[in-house]
């Protein structure tokens, strides 16, 4: 269900009439597009449980992301986004036996994004947001009594995240260095995802 919030939020917002009116292009305002590839690393207490506890754990990925935004004025933005979060993995010996866990993640994020313009197309700026996320984990693990376990579930839910960064604009293409923080909570533990990424986008 919050999938699906979250893509007719994406889709109003596409094709609002903000978008779909012709007008002259200004640097100051308009819509934009974009793309975003990173770095992403997860801290979370069980996986350092298990790397305390001998598992090789491999808390980071490679991470992308898709955007749409609108600029109403040159310090003021709204903005959408895609984000797929990559997997992330722990394996070792359990009960004699080999055992591994993976987690994946993605999710649907919506944030305002305060700018303040430097010089000469350069500006640095902070978002602040919210991310309709799911979660999808894996295990194969041998119990005490000698009983192999294949377990698998989901679980999803909206949480905030905020991140910083750096724009560039030349001719309509934007080049943008950012980092960002998700912080999501779920069952009473906590995931806490940064993403360190580059992206390109055009302004309409």
């Amino acid at each position: 269900m919050k999938r699906l919030i979250a893509t007719a939020a994406l889709a109003t917002l596409v094709a609002s009439p903000a978008f779909a009116q012709s007008y002259q292009y200004n640097p100051n305002e308009g819509p934009y597009v974009g793309a975003g590839l990173g770095y992403t690393k997860m801290d979370n207490d069980t996986l350092d449980l298990l790397d305390s506890a001998g598992a090789n754990t491999d808390d980071s990925d490679t991470g992308y992301k898709l955007f749409v935004g609108y600029q109403f004025n040159p310090n003021f933005a709204v903005e959408a986004s895609y984000l797929d979060f990559g997997d992330f993995e722990a394996n070792g010996v359990l009960n004699g036996d080999p055992a591994d866990a993976k987690l994946s993640a993605e999710g649907f994020g919506f944030a305002l994004v305060g700018k303040l313009p430097i010089q000469n197309g350069f500006s640095v700026y902070g978002k602040l947001g919210m991310v309709a996320w799911d979660g999808d984990i894996s295990a194969n693990l041998t119990d005490a009594n000698n009983q192999r376990w294949n377990l698998s579930g989901s679980e999803d839910g909206t949480d905030p995240f905020y991140g910083i960064g750096a724009e560039y604009e030349v001719e309509r293409i934007l080049m943008r260095a950012e980092f960002e923080r998700y912080d999501i909570s779920e069952s009473g533990e906590d995931f806490e995802i940064d993403m360190i990424s580059a992206s390109i986008g055009y302004r309409f």
